[in-house]
C-alpha cells in the first residue's frame, strides 16, 4: 500500500540518474535526442507536483571524499572511468544551464539529497531517485521509473543501513561480510526483531568475526562509504543508528 502523498511536495531530484539513464539511451544518436529524454522525464517528475513551491535539482561535481575514505577496495574501483554515457559533458551543462541542476563538491549527489530532505523535517520534500541507496534516507521518496511511492520512518532508514552494512554494496566497489547476501541479511534484520541495538551487535560481530583487531576501523570505514549524509559535516557514527 502506497503511502498517503500530500499534494504540495517539494521535489529534490537526484540528476546524476537522469544523466546516466538519458546518455545511455542515446548512445550512438544526436545530442538533442539525449536532451529531449531529460526533458521529457523532468516534465514528467513536475507534472506530479503540480503544488510545489520549489525544486532542488543535485549533479556529484569533483572530489567526492569517499575516495579517500576507502582503503580495503577502491571506491567504485570495479568501474571503468573512461566508460561515460554519450554526451555527458553536454548533458550535464544542460542540466545545470537550462534546469537549475546544482553540482555537489566534495561528495555525493545523494548526500545533498540526504542533507536537504532531512534538513525538512516537516516532511515537505520529497527525493525523486531509482537509487536504493536514498531509502537510508527517513522521508518521502519517489522513483519516478517505476512510479512508486514510500514514505520512510527513521526506524526504517536506519535498518536499512545496518542491512547494508552486512551486505555492502558491490555497485560502489563497497565490500559487505563474506558470506551474507540479501537473504541471509534480511533472516539476521528479522532475528533482532526491530531492536536496533540488538543488530547492531549483530553487524559488530560479523566485523569482528571477519576483520579481527582491525575491526572498528574497517566497520568506520564502511559506514562512512555506504552511508548518505544527513548533515555535511557528520558521520553515521555521529548519528544513534
Amino acid at each position: 500500500m502506497q503511502p498517503t502523498i500530500p499534494d504540495n511536495l517539494n521535489p529534490l531530484i537526484d540528476a546524476d540518474i537522469l544523466l546516466y539513464r538519458c546518455g545511455f539511451a542515446a548512445e550512438g544518436e544526436p545530442v538533442e535526442n539525449a536532451l529531449q529524454n531529460v526533458k521529457t522525464i523532468l516534465n514528467k517528475v513536475r507534472d506530479k507536483f503540480p503544488n510545489r513551491k520549489w525544486e532542488r535539482m543535485y549533479l556529484t561535481g569533483s572530489n567526492n571524499f569517499r575516495n579517500s575514505v576507502a582503503t580495503v577496495k577502491p571506491y567504485k574501483g570495479n568501474r571503468d572511468p573512461s566508460h561515460k554515457p554519450s554526451h555527458y559533458g553536454d548533458i550535464k551543462r544542460y542540466l545545470i544551464e537550462h534546469h537549475g541542476a546544482i553540482l555537489v563538491e566534495g561528495m555525493e549527489a545523494d548526500d545533498a539529497l540526504g542533507i536537504e530532505q532531512w534538513a525538512n523535517k516537516d516532511r515537505s520534500t520529497v527525493i525523486v531517485s531509482t537509487d536504493k541507496d536514498m531509502l537510508m534516507i527517513p522521508g518521502f521518496h519517489y522513483n519516478w521509473v517505476k512510479d512508486t511511492w514510500q514514505l520512510r520512518t527513521l526506524h526504517e532508514a536506519n535498518t536499512f543501513f545496518w542491512w547494508q552494512m552486512l551486505v555492502g554494496d558491490p555497485t560502489d566497489n563497497i565490500p559487505g561480510i563474506h558470506g551474507i547476501g540479501k537473504v541471509k541479511a534480511d533472516k539476521i534484520v528479522a532475528e533482532c526483531e526491530g531492536d536496533l541495538a540488538k543488530l547492531r551487535e549483530r553487524v559488530e560481530k560479523e566485523y569482528q568475526r571477519q576483520y579481527g583487531d582491525e575491526w572498528q576501523s574497517i566497520m568506520r570505514e564502511i559506514g562512512m562509504l555506504l552511508w548518505i549524509k544527513r548533515e555535511e559535516d557528520k558521520t553515521w557514527m555521529h548519528h544513534k543508528v
